[in-house]
């Protein structure tokens, strides 16, 4: 055997073994990427037959597990944004139902605090109202008489008699007047939810929890003194909104209702304070 002869055998003998691969490479090669459907609704039809089986061969082995009338699915692809976008709207309308429900339920809160309290201490308010309407304007007064200084406007004898020596003719002013006081605690209590067991028993709460509705409680009464306050000037000065420099007379009186006003928050924070950390420190 000659050596062209044996070239020419060697050729033919690597052709038929790489013929085979490079027939599958060609036709993997040549075979259609498949189709996808985008829609989520189904395809249109013509005639019996869907519009993406105009497209796909029908000798196509890929395709033979799949029934020619249920193309391939990609959900949620044509109207991504347009679902994200509803979906944002129903987030938005959904956070603003939940505030607005959220706000409901707040303010139903505040009202209920004071229609139907929670008193887990029968006792407390009426020992509230002694300390506030007794203790702590009994204290304010023994206070300006030992220092000496002027007295409230609000204390002066009911009957005046020149009969006889009026004694404890100061009792009945400063239980009337420690009674206006005693409302705007209680209402501050009642609006701080001073009367649960967290405001008074050591057991459930700290001494800070305490002190904090302590410190709410006196704001909101403090709020409602001043309140009272103002309306009592409007009423004194004949339905007038007096102002700091109108007259003489009119700053006097705004200083006096001050310097009043001032010691009754003072006096009346020391005593409910005393009262309620004592009340405190029998629960352990």
């Amino acid at each position: 055997m000659s050596a062209q002869t044996a070239k020419r055998l060697l050729v033919l003998f690597l052709a038929c073994v790489s013929f085979p691969s490079l027939c599958s490479s060609f036709t993997s090669s040549r075979a259609p990427s498949p189709v996808f459907s985008f829609s989520t609704s189904s395809p249109k039809k013509t005639h019996g037959k869907s519009h993406l089986d105009n497209f796909i061969p029908k000798s196509q082995s890929w395709t033979s597990h799949q029934s020619k009338k249920s193309p391939i699915r990609v959900p949620f692809c044509l109207h991504m944004n347009s679902d994200s976008d509803d979906d944002e709207g129903n987030g938005d309308n959904t956070s603003s139902n939940d505030n607005h429900s959220e706000d409901t339920t707040t303010s139903r809160t505040i009202a209920s605090r004071f229609t139907s309290p929670i008193l887990d201490d029968p006792g407390l308010p009426l020992g509230d109202a002694a300390v506030s309407q007794i203790v702590g304007p009994s204290l304010q007064v023994f206070w300006l008489f030992l220092v000496k200084a002027p007295m409230p406007t609000w204390l002066h004898p009911i009957f005046n008699s020149a009969f006889w020596e009026s004694r404890g003719s100061l009792v009945a002013p400063t239980l009337i007047h420690g009674a206006g006081l005693s409302c705007c605690w209680i209402l501050g209590a009642l609006a701080a939810g001073a009367f649960e067991k967290e405001a008074f028993d050591l057991n459930v709460s700290s001494y800070g929890t305490i002190l904090w509705k302590i410190v709410q409680a006196g704001a909101f009464a403090t709020g409602l003194l001043i309140l009272a306050t103002q309306m009592d000037l409007f009423v004194e000065f004949g339905g007038k909104l007096i102002q700091p420099g109108e007259s003489a007379e009119a700053d006097i009186r705004i200083l006096t209702a001050f310097v009043e006003g001032l010691n009754d928050v003072v006096f009346e924070a020391i005593a409910i304070l005393s009262w309620r950390l004592y009340r405190a420190s029998v629960t352990r």
